[in-house]
């Protein structure tokens, strides 16, 4: 139990990466740096599928652990 909640944890955790891109996303659109502003909206949809695998797999695993049945996801 404690080690698929702690990889639950883990996955969750790289929401921190998602906000300092979205910083910087800010950052390059009140400098008007479009440039920036194409290459990290480019980062945050390249990333943000992979983010989201990652947490759903974890979930799925700690949620049949910890609960002792699968998740019915929508």
């Amino acid at each position: 139990t404690w080690k698929v909640m702690n990889d639950l944890n883990d996955a969750f955790s790289h929401i921190g990466q998602l906000e300092f891109l979205v910083d910087e996303l800010e950052k390059a659109i009140d400098k008007n740096d479009w440039t920036a502003v194409i290459d990290i909206t480019a980062a945050l949809t390249a990333y943000l599928p992979v983010f989201t695998a990652q947490y759903d797999r974890a979930h799925a695993i700690a949620w049949t652990q910890v609960v002792g049945q699968p998740e019915i996801l929508n």
